[in-house]
């Protein structure tokens, strides 16, 4: 299997999202409609491009979220089109402002398109492959005639404006913005449900899901390319082209272990879980927060010396453990870890031949391989496949 299937088999399992649905009365559902859940409250405004400087340059009326840190970022070609675009006068996807308070907006959608008005009135690129307007091609803003300047200046962005109303609490409003970034699907390149938490979850346990997925210990267990010097501002081609680091697949998969610590927490299928993780987890200082990194990399180090090689790994065609790496797979191993406690744990290493023995086993085993790879993200699943590697490692250590 080529890494790029790997990634994309990796990619299918994260998408994986099954609910276990209670089933809601005619009444409920009535008064769900009438208490007004789920509403949202809209204006839509045109401001021309001098507007939007201003309100670019004030960082407390607009805020065009620094965390919102993505890992595809516009070139000066795509920076370029759209100012081509401005000037011919094309049509302009709106950009989507989220009201934080009365008059305050937060940019949830469009915020590639803003900054790119930005640096281009502030020269800090130059265009370049225009199509139409060749005769413009290496000239920054500056160098423009005046007329073309002026002509600039009358242009504008439609926005949508999801204003405060929309939410009666914090919990709400929040899960209004999750829902509203989740249905976009405008000029730009659309959100996965990870670069959507990483946009509006910003917090310092969100900086740790970074950390810990761009730490050695993390990259060399999923076989990504390992942290560069510039990232995420620039990055290296193999970096770009690996999968689970472009789409913040390697965040999500550290997120679903700290979703599945507490499994009284996991309602409504794994989206919706991991969702709540990030909103119970947004409170937390950072020093709670390096506790838990410290935490987790203890338990992938203890995972790695008790798999080695074979760590997170699937059986191949020849029956070894050498196949592609699964996201099941290492919940329940990390969770498990976790669950035996930290002095039990560090006698798993003493009993390594015997776990990845009996793991080899487990997913040789057609209904054991369904119950830790094969089934649905349900809430029982995710239960039985833990207790499952839970029983491998306490059968192991009954052996010392």
């Amino acid at each position: 299997m080529t890494k790029e299937n790997e990634q994309i088999e990796i990619l299918e399992e994260l998408e994986q999202d099954e609910q276990e649905i209670r089933q809601s009365t005619e009444a409920e559902i009535v008064q769900k409609y009438d208490e007004g859940q789920a509403r949202i409250v809209i204006q839509r405004n045109d401001f021309l491009i001098p507007n939007i400087l201003q309100m670019v340059k004030d960082r407390d009326i607009l805020n065009l979220a620094p965390s919102y840190q993505r890992r595809k970022r516009w070139n000066d070609t795509k920076r370029s089109h759209l100012i081509e675009s401005l000037l011919m006068n094309i049509p302009i996807p709106p950009v989507f402002l989220y009201e934080r308070d009365l008059a305050k907006y937060e940019v949830m959608d469009g915020q590639q398109r803003m900054d790119t008005i930005r640096a281009f009135f502030k020269n800090e690129f130059t265009l370049r492959n225009l199509k139409k307007w060749v005769e413009l091609n290496g000239k920054h803003y500056s160098d423009l005639p005046s007329r073309i300047q002026a002509g600039l200046n009358r242009r504008g962005l439609a926005a949508v404006i999801i204003l405060t109303e929309s939410g009666q609490s914090s919990k709400e409003a929040m899960e209004i913005r999750q829902y509203v970034f989740e249905r976009l699907n405008t000029g730009g390149e659309k959100l996965n449900p990870q670069e959507i938490r990483n946009c509006i979850y910003a917090s310092p346990f969100n900086d740790i899901l970074v950390e810990i997925a761009r730490s050695e210990l993390f990259t060399s267990a999923w076989d990504i390319p390992p942290k560069e010097p510039d990232e995420p501002h620039r990055a290296s081609k193999a970096l770009e082209k690996n999968r689970l680091y472009s789409t913040m697949a390697d965040c999500e998969i550290v997120l679903r272990f700290f979703s599945m610590i507490d499994m009284e927490y996991f309602k409504g299928g794994m989206r919706k879980s991991l969702n709540d993780c990030m909103i119970r987890m947004k409170s937390l200082n950072k020093k709670d927060c390096e506790l838990l990194k410290k935490q987790y990399s203890s338990l992938l180090q203890t995972a790695k010396k008790v798999y080695g090689d074979f760590i997170f790994r699937l059986p191949n065609k020849s029956g070894e453990l050498m196949g592609r790496h699964s996201v099941p797979l290492s919940d329940a191993i990390l969770v498990s870890i976790y669950q035996i406690g930290k002095r039990k744990a560090s006698k798993l290493i003493c009993v390594r031949d015997i776990i990845v023995s009996e793991t080899k086993k487990a997913l040789l085993s057609e209904h054991t391989y369904q119950l830790l790879v094969g089934r649905a993200n349900t809430k029982s699943s995710i239960q039985d496949r833990i207790l499952l590697i839970t029983k491998i490692f306490k059968k192991a250590l009954r052996q010392t």
